[in-house]
């Protein structure tokens, strides 16, 4: 973390702070654009679970899930958040789901999951 500061001459010195490492936390959510460029292309993402949203950053691992965007997924890595509230996660590793995952949350994924009567009696 960088912080500005003043000698007593009124030079400017970049005091560099070291910043404490976060604890690896593992989420499920999916992918979901955030923000977008002029010419409507996605160029920021964020991981959405039922109760937070976490922005993407963009390092090697984290431009790879552009490539699963409104797919489910599991990620683990650090949490920060800035002082507006925004939380950003650092993804270390990450696993696409699959149909599992919204079973879990309740939807329905299967034509089993519906109770269909196929002897109505038609009077």
């Amino acid at each position: 973390m960088r912080k500005s500061q003043t000698d007593f001459r009124g030079r400017k010195l970049v005091v560099m702070r070291k910043e404490k490492p976060g604890k690896a936390v593992t989420i499920r959510g999916f992918v979901s654009a955030d923000e977008w460029d002029g010419r409507k292309n996605v160029i920021a993402i964020s991981i959405t679970t039922d109760d937070e949203d976490y922005r993407v950053e963009l390092d090697k691992v984290g431009e790879e899930l552009f490539d699963y965007l409104d797919e489910d997924v599991e990620v683990t890595g650090t949490i920060r958040q800035e002082k507006n509230g925004t939380k950003y996660i650092r993804v270390s590793n990450y696993e696409v789901l699959e149909e599992e995952y919204e079973s879990e949350q309740g939807f329905l994924d299967d034509e089993d999951d519906f109770d269909f009567d196929d002897d109505e009696d038609d009077d």
